[in-house]
């Protein structure tokens, strides 16, 4: 469904009159439907965004349980339905200890299933319930120098000030390495700890958060290896896994990408909710922006990007021409900016108190990205015209 504002994750035998029903159901709603066995949910949750699953009990009930269990530890604020075709006040007692919101009767119907949809809408619409499973906002620049790191940095520290929330910032940069930096931070451990770990036994949840650091704004951050011969040991399947991690764990996942393109960042690509593409007004600038565009429709990336324009370089291509060659309305002018040097060499992100035109435009950034507000489009009467009058207020 192209419009889908989000996914069940049925897990069970299904076959064709289970999936007709829900996919019926579903539907109506906005949702659609994918189908696993029980071995196969945990990394599926992992994987893929994800806003209710299902789980069916008949077969190996104790199994079931426990993976219900193991979810409902593992991603505490995900909604998950039970299924059986005992409806025994035990197995109902059961399945809600372990977790389960609901429990639904097998073989499921029509209007049971509706009823329980629309609760789970109702209840969503009204609480940060629903949706839990995290957004992977990948930015990306089209060539080297624009400020992406300076954006990825100081975007995911405004969405963790403006939600309230802990944000992940992942550097995918793995030669440079500059996250940390921009930090003042020395971690021990990087996303090289779970790459090595991975071959010899399993990752969870508890050991990627100890992997990581905290940083004193509500970020956690996943920085590059140490040593740059350590970023060939970080694999494109090393990615994807962590990703899929990282989703279960924050509800914002910032991914910082080196400036050209490597096997080990195209996943951030692939898997993303969200992408930032900044280019410049050069004509180098504009040519890369478009190849990457082109390459992404190639891939079959399904997100569209957004284009965001640095002012860092300025060039002589108009933002008409640029737009109309890239294929892509410009979501935001990101101006140039002293204060970005500064916070650079100072291991800090931008002072939100002392407003300067790039704060307000990260800002603006954050509200967009958390879907409090709308990008402006740049309006006509100027090639820059200023769309950050006002520091926005939430």
């Amino acid at each position: 469904m192209k419009n889908a504002r989000g996914a069940i994750l049925w897990v069970g035998a299904g076959g064709a009159a289970t999936r007709d029903v829900l996919e019926d159901a579903a539907a109506a709603f906005g949702l659609t439907v994918r189908l696993c066995n029980h071995a196969e949910a945990l990394a599926k949750l992992q994987a893929q965004r994800c806003e209710l699953v299902g789980i069916e009990l008949d077969g190996e009930p104790a199994q079931a349980l426990e993976l219900v269990r193991k979810i409902r530890e593992r991603i505490p604020r995900l909604t998950i339905h039970a299924a059986s075709s005992d409806s025994g006040i035990n197995v109902i007692r059961e399945a809600l200890e372990s977790g389960a919101s609901e429990v639904l009767s097998l073989p499921l119907t029509a209007s049971e299933l509706t009823k329980a949809l629309a609760k789970f809408t109702q209840r969503g619409a009204s609480s940060s319930e629903r949706g839990l499973a995290g957004d992977v906002i990948t930015v990306c620049g089209a060539r080297g120098g624009l400020g992406v790191t300076t954006i990825a940095v100081n975007l995911a520290v405004r969405l963790a000030a403006l939600t309230r929330s802990e944000v992940a910032l992942v550097d995918l940069d793995l030669q440079r390495g500059d996250v940390a930096a921009f930090l003042n931070m020395t971690p021990l451990q990087s996303i090289a700890t779970i790459a090595a770990a991975r071959t010899e036994g399993e990752v969870d949840e508890v050991y990627l958060l100890n992997t990581m650091t905290r940083y004193r704004s509500g970020v956690h951050v996943l920085p590059a290896p140490a040593q740059i011969e350590e970023a060939e040991t970080v694999s494109d399947q090393d990615v994807i896994f962590t990703l899929g991690l990282l989703r279960t764990q924050f509800r914002y996942t910032i991914v910082d990408t080196p400036r050209t393109i490597t096997a080990a960042a195209l996943p951030a690509l692939e898997h993303a909710d969200r992408i930032l593409i900044m280019a410049d007004l050069s004509v180098p600038g504009v040519r890369a922006a478009q190849r990457l565009f082109e390459l992404l429709e190639r891939l079959g990336v399904s997100v569209r990007p957004d284009l965001l324009v640095a002012e860092t370089h300025p060039g002589p291509v108009t933002l008409k021409d640029a737009t109309r060659t890239v294929g892509a309305d410009a979501a935001l002018v990101i101006p140039a900016d002293p204060a970005a040097s500064t916070a650079m060499n100072e291991g800090a992100p931008l002072n939100g108190a002392r407003a300067t035109a790039l704060t307000r435009a990260v800002t603006q950034l954050a509200v967009a990205v958390a879907g409090l507000e709308k990008m402006p489009r740049p309006r006509r009467g100027g090639l820059f015209r200023r769309i950050f009058g006002e520091e926005t207020s939430r």
